[in-house]
């Protein structure tokens, strides 16, 4: 795999770059981020751009462009404005890592974010002026503390006419301080003559209650918080399965369903999760460096965890 050439397979509607960024370089990325979100959001066939960290604070990036067709993706690839802007991406890389590289874009990617998500209506035939003042926008949310990428979608179908805009922060503090800043309250009314409609609204997260704190961070990236919900859940449905399911033998199969969902929902939330998160707070959102080592012993913790409980109701029941 060349830096920056890897030529999609036939079939692929997407593709992944990937870039590290030297210490310093954070300001010029982020005007890059803009330029080149313009640039392939005026391509024919372009889906959506998704810009995505590593992890909070990493310098490693991913430029993750979806296209309709394998044909658009591959006009892309050898655009002369997309080849440009890698040749400048260069100057802003850690010469310590490998150089930006094209590969398969992934399915789905997780991390551990709050995103607003905007969308919007441009007046017919000023798409170009939406693009250029989407670019100035970008240039500075992306410089905004707790910044966690993004993802700009075109419209889909002339029944789905909207722009879908994804921003991610590291946090709702941090989401709400971009919000309600001057700076973009600024770019928002320069977009008057360009939009017709526009509204927007936050995702939430699955298991938010659960791993709720008074400081307002993000909570843990999802993947970990399912491998928690299952830990404690597992031992309480087959614990049920052995004592309580003869108790409500004699009752109709939803009625006795819903009980044992109750009583488990119940005592996962209180107080089984507040022991699990106390736990294993270290792992869910690690603050030792080196990281991997961190994560390492976590899920490894976690592996043994759910070994035992498999051994143990193995010889209950």
């Amino acid at each position: 795999m060349e830096a920056g050439g890897l030529k999609p397979a036939r079939a692929s509607k997407a593709i992944a770059t990937r870039v590290a960024i030297r210490p310093g370089m954070e300001t010029g990325f982020a005007n890059w981020q803009a330029t080149f979100t313009r640039a392939a959001s005026a391509t024919a066939d372009f889906v959506s751009l998704d810009i995505i960290p590593a992890f909070p604070g990493s310098a490693e990036w991913q430029v993750i462009q979806r296209f309709r067709s394998p044909e658009g993706l591959a006009r892309w690839v050898r655009d002369a404005s997309r080849a440009a802007l890698l040749t400048e991406l260069t100057g802003l890389e850690d010469p310590a890592r490998p150089a930006h590289a094209d590969e398969a874009a992934p399915d789905y990617h997780s991390t551990t974010t709050v995103t607003e998500v905007i969308t919007t209506v441009v007046k017919p035939g000023q798409e170009e002026a939406f693009r250029l003042w989407g670019e100035r926008i970008q240039r500075v949310q992306a410089c905004f503390p707790g910044y966690m990428g993004t993802l700009v979608q075109a419209p889909l179908s002339s029944d789905v006419p909207h722009w879908t805009t994804l921003v991610r922060f590291e946090s709702p503090a941090f989401l709400d301080a971009w919000l309600g800043s001057a700076e973009r309250k600024a770019i928002l009314a320069e977009a008057t003559p360009q939009v017709s409609t526009w509204r927007n609204h936050r995702m939430s997260n699955a298991f938010a209650g659960w791993f709720a704190n008074e400081q307002r961070l993000a909570p843990p990236p999802a993947w970990k918080q399912t491998c928690l919900v299952l830990l404690v859940l597992f031992p309480i449905v087959m614990l049920e399965i052995r004592f309580l399911g003869p108790v409500l033998r004699g009752l109709p199969l939803t009625v006795s369903t819903f009980i044992g969902n109750a009583i488990s929902v119940s005592v996962v939330s209180w107080p089984l999760m507040a022991v699990a998160i106390f736990a294993l707070g270290w792992w869910l959102k690690p603050t030792a460096k080196p990281r991997w080592r961190t994560e390492f012993l976590g899920m490894s913790a976690v592996a043994g965890l759910y070994a035992i409980e498999i051994l143990a109701f193995s010889r209950l029941l």
